[in-house]
């Protein structure tokens, strides 16, 4: 197949990510792909030498010269769809599934899309028009969640719509690492990942041997270091920022906890899972109801039920066992339905109709 991957950018991110690992596990399998970069960015993710990279150039220079950008991005997509033919198109994030429907209208092309955020997340009134207006012009959309689904069913009236969940990354595992008393939480710190709740519920549990790691960056790093402050469990909480060594603290840690209250697919709790870890999370909206099967490789607690929260985490803390068994069924749920090897095969399929 010859086949268009488009998206804005591939700078570091999760949509990014998955994107361009469909991309090389496409031109690993000797399909033909196309790379379609729209905005002027510097790649982050590694792309097969085979791919062929075509960059459109948008730049958002203020508001009158956005909209001239747009305008000539907007010919330069349906130029190269005209005179490349692709078997199938695939492209992430509404604004750009809005632009290349509308960039390949009556070209005969067939043309799928994939929002990449909560489902029920509120966006611009006309954004969220032309999204309803568009896609039921798509071929076919790509749902992360069940949920995504069911309210994409109802908004667009598309009725090809299949759920294909997120490729996780490979996680390194480091058997010389022997777990330690961490409670472990990956997530950029802004309002939507929840650390309030964890640092809330963690100074509840009265155990000095336990410590609270969090990892990632973002704005509310001073709110939670005065919250932590203030909940008096400075002491046994280390924040050390966004780190490369991800993997090595999934090595170390015994528990991960997720108090997200908004997600698209959450990808770092399915890396958790890859790397061994019972997992605490949140039930929100979308992406951990549809990985998680509550009490046999983690435990699903109802948002904001900080109460069921600290007594899951107290109740493996202290049950070593339970944290090996639940841990190595959460293993077997990441690598039987989350490699990129099936994933990859799921979106061909789609593309395929």
């Amino acid at each position: 197949m010859k086949i268009f991957l488009i998206c804005s950018s591939l700078i570091h991110g999760g949509a990014e990510r998955v994107i361009s690992e469909l991309a090389n596990e496409f031109a690993l399998n000797k399909h033909e792909v196309h790379m379609v970069i729209l905005a002027v960015s510097e790649d982050f993710y590694f792309l097969h030498p085979e791919i062929k990279i075509h960059r459109l150039g948008f730049k958002n220079n203020g508001a009158f010269k956005k909209q001239i950008a747009e305008l000539k991005t907007f010919f330069k997509l349906r130029k190269l769809l005209k005179t490349e033919k692709p078997d199938a198109s695939l492209s992430f994030g509404t604004k750009y599934n809005i632009l290349t429907i509308l960039a390949s209208r009556f070209l005969k092309l067939k043309v799928f899309v994939s929002d990449r955020s909560n489902p029920k997340k509120k966006i611009a009134s006309h954004i969220d028009l032309l999204r309803r207006l568009t896609y039921r012009f798509a071929t076919g959309i790509i749902a992360q969640t069940s949920l995504a689904k069911e309210i994409q069913e109802r908004t667009t009236k598309n009725k090809n719509i299949k759920v294909i969940p997120n490729p996780v990354k490979e996680v390194k595992r480091y058997p010389e690492i022997k777990r330690d008393n961490i409670i472990l939480n990956v997530g950029r710190l802004v309002p939507e990942k929840g650390q309030k709740y964890l640092l809330e519920a963690f100074s509840k549990i009265d155990d000095p041997e336990w410590r609270l790691v969090i990892l990632g960056d973002g704005p509310l790093r001073e709110n939670l270091e005065r919250q932590a402050k203030e909940l008096n469990i400075e002491e046994k909480l280390y924040m050390p920022g966004a780190v490369s060594n991800v993997d090595e603290w999934l090595a170390k840690a015994s528990i991960f906890a997720f108090p997200s209250i908004s997600e698209g697919f959450p990808n770092a709790l399915v890396e958790a899972m890859a790397a061994g870890l019972p997992c605490v999370s949140f039930d929100c909206d979308a992406g951990p109801r549809d990985i998680i099967v509550d009490g046999e490789n983690g435990f699903l607690v109802p948002l904001y039920n900080q109460t069921q929260f600290i007594q899951k985490l107290k109740f493996l803390i202290n049950n070593k066992e339970l944290r090996i068994v639940m841990g190595d069924k959460a293993i077997t749920t990441s690598g039987n339905y989350y490699n990129i090897s099936d994933i990859s095969k799921k979106f061909l399929e789609f593309l395929k109709q």
